[in-house]
């Protein structure tokens, strides 16, 4: 591919707007949570979104008695994400996050056919089991993608131009070690993502209640670093994956 140099004036600067983004989420809900202004912002610039929803997320209930509606309700409301987000929604329906090389596979070719400039996966030292283990799934499946050729890997080798860790309930940035993150502006997205959640996410509220405040109050706090009413942060990895695609 031939670089493309422009420069920039004193006063706008461009934003490259990548084809396809990839978000990896442990649960359905995660990806509205931690990423839904981006994603919205992002939809709205012309890219493509593909959310791929790693469980069914049958713990996301208070009573037992709710237990066997939950799988049903949750895949109609990623039927319901999918038209707000206008999103394509890939269901890998693991039985649970065990690390296993079937599931390194699966997620290595899942990237290698579908090419995302960028991804975005939970930080691997989440607190919650599902989140931190499909993380160092997906970091490994990146870097068979950009590397190697494991897994059926002849002439399909893909490498992203910006893989980032989203922050999320159970992984606050401030308390991760050397953190440097980047801020995306959601400003005029941050109503949209609190609609979506409210009305599709219906089974989980009385699990979820504090969640939404939690989304509020951080991109209130990320807004505000970056002189901005709301704002959503990520942590690049740059490992196997160097950075050549900044999301703002």
């Amino acid at each position: 591919m031939n670089d493309h140099q422009h420069l920039i004036s004193d006063i706008d600067v461009p934003i490259v707007i990548p084809k396809r983004i990839m978000v990896f989420a442990g649960h359905p809900d995660d990806e509205i949570i931690s990423c839904g202004g981006t994603l919205l912002k992002y939809q709205e610039l012309g890219s493509k979104i593909i959310v791929v929803v790693s469980t069914s997320g049958l713990g996301g209930y208070a009573k037992e008695s709710q237990k066997s509606e939950i799988m049903k309700q949750r895949h109609e409301e990623l039927i319901q994400v999918k038209k707000a987000l206008k999103c394509e929604i890939i269901e890998l329906n693991f039985e649970n996050m065990e690390i296993t090389r079937q599931k390194i596979s699966t997620l290595t070719n899942l990237i290698r056919d579908h090419q995302p400039q960028v991804i975005l996966i939970p930080h691997f030292s989440d607190f919650h089991r599902v989140h931190r283990n499909l993380s160092l799934i997906t970091r490994e499946a990146i870097y068979h993608c950009s590397s190697g050729k494991a897994y059926g890997g002849h002439e399909k080798k893909w490498m992203p131009f910006g893989v980032y860790y989203y922050e999320s309930p159970s992984c606050k940035f401030q308390y991760v070690d050397g953190s440097v993150f980047i801020i995306v502006n959601i400003e005029n997205y941050w109503d949209r993502k609190k609609t979506i959640f409210n009305e599709v996410y219906a089974s989980q509220k009385e699990v979820l209640g504090r969640i939404l405040d939690w989304a509020k109050d951080t991109a209130i706090l990320r807004g505000n670093e970056i002189n901005s009413s709301f704002g959503e942060a990520y942590i690049p990895e740059t490992t196997y994956t160097p950075l050549k695609l900044l999301l703002v």
